[in-house]
């Protein structure tokens, strides 16, 4: 028998308040600000109504239906601006990680940085042209401490270092880009995932 599926929100609108979260119409999660991620929250299997409001109380500024299947794992993240506010879904499914590599996935939601391309500086890309609203495939790297750098695809010019990013062998991230580059407020939250690991050999 599957099991429920499992969801997470994220606040991703630069310039929305700190808000509350309705499931189904219920309370699920409250005061959440930018760049806050909840931990999962089990819902069953199906369509699922979601609210955003500005924190204690007050009309939604996002109002959307989520459909969710069984067994799945979901990053719903708030983007864009409040004139232009969206929920983007994502599947969360790293795979089994082996002890001497780790997965991991960029997530783009800063909403008016350009397509963007993620490398380790003075190394290889590890991805490449992700646009607003999107996000990589989980990407095997070795496991390891890394200075990443964000940049516009095409181009030279460094719009966020991420430095001594630690990816430890075994375990799974997500990257997720938020803020402005017109404001100079670009950041990236960096979430560690449930670990799953390969069994070792005999």
């Amino acid at each position: 028998m599957a099991d429920d599926p499992r969801v997470r929100i994220g606040h991703c609108s630069p310039d929305a308040p700190n808000v509350d979260v309705l499931v189904d119409g219920e309370p699920a999660f409250e005061d959440l600000g930018l760049g806050e991620m909840t931990d999962y929250a089990t819902l069953s299997t199906g369509r699922h109504d979601v609210a955003i409001q500005p924190a204690g109380g007050g009309e939604p500024v996002l109002e959307t239906r989520l459909r969710l299947r069984g067994d799945k794992a979901y990053t719903a993240l708030a983007t864009g601006t409040l004139d232009d506010l969206e929920i983007s879904t994502f599947t969360d499914d790293p795979g089994e990680v082996p002890p001497d590599v780790a997965h991991v996935r960029f997530i783009h939601a800063s909403p008016d940085a350009p397509k963007v391309t993620v490398g380790v500086r003075d190394g290889p890309d590890v991805f490449e042209r992700i646009r607003f609203r999107t996000a990589s495939d989980f990407e095997a790297v070795e496991a390891g401490t890394y200075d990443l750098d964000v940049r516009p695809s095409r181009e030279d010019e460094v719009v966020l270092s991420l430095e001594d990013t630690d990816l430890a062998g075994g375990s799974a991230y997500t990257i997720v880009a938020v803020g402005q580059v017109s404001e100079d407020t670009l950041e990236a939250l960096v979430i560690e995932e449930e670990k799953v690991e390969l069994a070792a050999d005999d």
